[in-house]
């Protein structure tokens, strides 16, 4: 299970979305964010990024540790496979 520290949160969407793709890319499917104190509709992006770059390995990314806004921004979203496990038909 990867787990991204809380400095991470603040990094540029081109770190985030690198520091992702290097964990899957070393097999790690499951991320835990608890360490990720806020929540922003910018960083949802980048987790369904995630999500579709995991699909592109045949597997399925499971996030566990959102916080109660992450959660709500992904139910608003109609992105809660981000969280479930999921699949999801639309994408």
């Amino acid at each position: 299970m990867w787990c991204p520290d809380a400095a991470l949160f603040d990094a540029s969407w081109g770190q985030l979305k690198a520091s992702g793709e290097d964990a899957l890319a070393r097999g790690e499917f499951e991320f835990d964010l608890s360490q990720w104190p806020q929540a922003s509709s910018a960083h949802l992006a980048v987790m369904l990024h995630w999500w579709q770059s995991a699909k592109t390995h045949g597997k399925t990314l499971t996030i566990h540790g959102l916080n109660p806004t992450f959660l709500t921004l992904a139910e608003l979203g109609g992105v809660q496979f981000l969280y479930t496990g999921a699949t999801d038909a639309g994408h």
